[in-house]
């Protein structure tokens, strides 16, 4: 009987202690809760905002800001490959040298037009892209070298090439509308998520004419043309930071992402001088989509002038592009096979200097 009741308080006892525990954990949970409420309602401060705005606003404008940007790129793409140069023989490639193109530094540009949100401090962009770019590249054989065609089937059969002249053009026009909300996280550093949809339209021709094969007398030279022609819609999403320094200056750097689907629209040929007979003459068309990559870093300038009423934004900054497998074209690998080829060949990529204005009324 002793036995019992000692359970009995015992019990008693945990079951009082646990709701003393309790309690208090709940009112410690009370506690914090009341003061990251408390913290919030210092940040909201006298705009009402928990994290307020860090976009530069006018006084009685439109809300409306115009931007542009001058593009001073240049463009590379892995797998462009026009032929192979070797040195002493025309049986094996003990002393090659590759043969590729790639493109040079062109300017370009970047312009849009925005409109400051009322609500919660958003803003909406639309931003178009064109950028052009060439590559040339030449070579010949002298005494000794051997320089064999890459764009040229390899059923024909030529062998070597005299010489070879070869051109890539890039054109670039990109579409993206997005909406964000930039704001201050301290009191030297804003950010700005955003997302929205982009269009891309990426032209791509590759020619290349190789002449004098003295294993194939009957041909004077061979022409070689390809084509991809892609346009992809998807959407993007990214941040936008900027570092404060004072003085209205500022260190930015910016990263994007998106995902587009779209289709390629390729033809290859070769056409043989003088007969012009076309060992290849090949359309293709296929959908699929396209990861693209961007990141920019640079120095921004900002300043408000006429009371406030208007802002100036300057900055200088350089960028990177990927355009993840962009290089579809065909490239023809067994003589015996006619069909068998590879294609995804590398991705495209930009690089360069950008210069950029921006003003709000």
């Amino acid at each position: 009987m002793q036995l019992n009741t000692k359970i009995l308080s015992l019990s008693t006892s945990l079951v009082a202690f646990t709701s003393i525990v309790n309690a208090d954990g709940d009112t410690a949970q009370m506690r914090n809760l009341e003061n990251r409420v408390s913290a919030l309602e210092q940040r909201k401060g006298a705009s009402g905002m928990i994290n307020p705005q860090g976009r530069p606003q006018v006084r009685n404008g439109y809300d409306v800001f115009l931007f542009g940007d001058v593009l001073v790129w240049n463009a590379h793409e892995d797998g462009l490959l026009l032929g192979v140069k070797n040195k002493g023989s025309s049986t094996n490639l003990s002393h090659a040298q590759t043969k590729t193109i790639h493109g040079k530094w062109n300017a370009g540009f970047r312009a849009g037009i925005g409109y400051n949100c009322m609500h919660d401090g958003w803003d909406y962009r639309l931003t178009w892209l064109r950028f052009n770019d060439t590559g040339r590249k030449n070579s010949s054989s002298h005494s000794g070298q051997f320089l064999f065609p890459t764009l040229v089937h390899p059923g024909e059969d030529l062998g070597p090439a005299d010489s070879m002249t070869s051109r890539w053009r890039l054109r670039l026009n990109q579409l993206d509308l997005d909406m964000g909300r930039e704001f201050f996280v301290s009191k030297w550093l804003t950010l700005r998520p955003h997302f929205g949809v982009r269009t891309d339209w990426v032209r791509q021709n590759l020619r290349a004419t190789y002449k004098s094969f003295d294993d194939a007398p009957g041909v004077s030279s061979v022409k070689a043309r390809l084509k991809d022609h892609w346009w992809g819609l998807g959407l993007e999403g990214g941040l936008d930071t900027q570092w404060g320094l004072g003085c209205g200056w500022s260190i930015f750097g910016d990263i994007t992402g998106s995902i587009l689907y779209g289709f390629h629209h390729i033809t290859d040929s070769t056409q043989d001088r003088p007969s012009h007979f076309k060992f290849v003459n090949m359309k293709d068309r296929f959908r699929v989509s396209h990861p693209i990559f961007d990141l920019e870093m640079g120095l921004r300038w900002d300043n408000m002038f006429c009371d406030d009423r208007y802002h100036l934004g300057l900055q200088v900054g350089w960028e990177h592009h990927i355009y993840f497998s962009q290089n579809q074209f065909p490239f023809f690998t067994d003589d015996v096979s006619l069909g068998s080829y590879v294609a995804n060949q590398g991705d495209l990529t930009l690089q360069g200097w950008t210069f950029s204005a921006r003003f709000d009324f």
